[in-house]
């Protein structure tokens, strides 16, 4: 032996460069020493350690930042396939969410989790076994591909709002940060395609199917508009560009916007094509794709074209020519199929006279509301051209509703008169 205890009596000195390896071992235990020592306040043991690191973790971690939009699309589909379901379906699915909250207040976060998709998957079946004779046999849904599709729109929709619930759980946050963008880039992909026909079906049911094309176009204008438009993830990196993290890639917002283009028009042919060959229900075809590619067009102010060129001027190009065609079709089908032939009682110029101040009236006015929305009127020169096409406007819709020409042609020049001294 190197040193006795002899020696080390002899040279105290020599106990000051003794290593910590050389040495008793000291064991953790749980009474902090028999003899009353107070434990090392500087070593951690691994419990403590880990929980402190998943502390840290849930504090960097972020959370779920659209939880308001999708509300707004499936809660109210929610509420739709309840009513439809039925009282097994309610009973099922309150009966597997008081089992998820008691789970979850036993702080079993894993066997809440899983509780909470068997209650929807339970209620889903439930719903199959009590709404598929109902579907097959109701006036909305007469044909058994048309049942089939239902059922695979409610499906889809319990997906969803499954997805929904997942990224309510903290501990998914924290566990598994990997998949959280994938579940949300899910939800906004699919939303926008599911929801508006499960909205449809609920006005059908109440109003009927004759303008459902319309109910139609309006909940996947509404959808588009919601979730869309480039939005940043919730889930991106710290260090990560905004630009380079969005929800939605190329591939679904290209989706997106061609359900926008076709699927309302798809709809109408499918519902009414015995009678697609009048004029008024070829206007009605017209309208249903291009009120879309109008709304479609003014949604890429916001960038919803981002997918199709990153050049701001030549996505203002494309808006504005194809935009001032769009409208010009739009105005004539909307003076076909809703001024003459709903409100033609109210046009009181006499004909020839009357289709031509109609159009004027209507074509100006929606022109210039269309500059006026795309930002063309941002100068002198424009906001004065902008205002005297709002008087003749207002000169011929004067016209159209019974003034007199002597009456408003006066008007019209002494403005002008005005507008030139200016």
């Amino acid at each position: 032996m190197l040193f006795d205890e002899s020696s080390l009596s002899r040279h105290p000195s020599h106990r000051a460069y003794i290593s910590s390896s050389m040495s008793v071992p000291s064991f953790p235990t749980f009474s902090g020493g028999t003899r009353g020592e107070n434990p090392n306040p500087l070593r951690l043991s691994p419990s403590s350690s880990a929980s402190s690191s998943s502390v840290s973790r849930l504090h960097t971690t972020p959370s779920f930042a659209y939880n308001a939009r999708i509300s707004l699309a499936l809660v109210p589909a929610a509420a739709f396939l309840l009513d439809l379901g039925g009282a097994p379906v309610s009973v099922v699915l309150t009966v597997g969410l008081m089992i998820a909250y008691i789970l979850d207040s036993l702080r079993l976060k894993s066997a809440a989790f899983f509780a909470v998709w068997f209650s929807l998957i339970a209620a889903q079946l439930a719903f199959f076994a009590s709404a598929s004779s109902s579907l097959a046999s109701s006036s909305s849904v007469s044909s058994l591909p048309l049942a089939a599709i239902a059922l695979f729109l409610c499906a889809e929709i319990t997906f969803l709002i499954g997805l929904w619930a997942s990224l309510q759980f903290r501990w998914i946050q924290i566990e598994s940060p990997s998949i959280l963008g994938t579940l949300e880039r899910l939800l906004f992909a699919c939303i926008p395609v599911a929801v508006p026909p499960i909205f449809t079906w609920s006005v059908v049911s109440a109003l009927g199917i004759v303008n459902a094309a319309y109910y139609f176009m309006a909940f996947a204008c509404m959808s588009y508009w919601i979730f869309s438009l480039p939005r940043t993830s919730s889930f991106r990196s710290k260090h990560e560009p905004s630009t380079d993290s969005q929800i939605l890639g190329p591939l679904e917002s290209c989706l997106h916007t061609l359900f926008l283009l076709f699927a309302p028009l798809l709809f109408r042919i499918a519902s009414h094509h015995s009678n697609l060959f009048s004029f008024s229900s070829f206007c009605d075809l017209l309208l249903l794709f291009f009120i879309p590619f109008l709304f479609q067009l003014y949604a890429s102010t916001r960038g919803a074209l981002w997918w199709v060129s990153k050049n701001e001027l030549q996505i203002r190009r494309i808006r504005v020519m194809n935009g001032a065609v769009a409208m010009v079709v739009v105005v004539i089908c909307l003076e076909v199929r809703v001024v003459f032939h709903s409100f033609s009682r109210y046009v009181h110029a006499p004909p020839p006279l009357n289709y031509l101040v109609v159009t004027v009236t209507m074509l100006g006015g929606a022109l210039s509301v269309g500059a006026y929305a795309l930002g063309m009127v941002n100068d002198a020169l424009s906001s004065a051209a902008f205002t005297t096409v709002a008087v003749f406007i207002s000169g011929a819709g004067a016209l159209v509703i019974g003034f007199p020409l002597l009456v408003c042609l006066p008007g019209m020049l002494h403005f002008m008169v005005l507008q030139l001294l200016i």
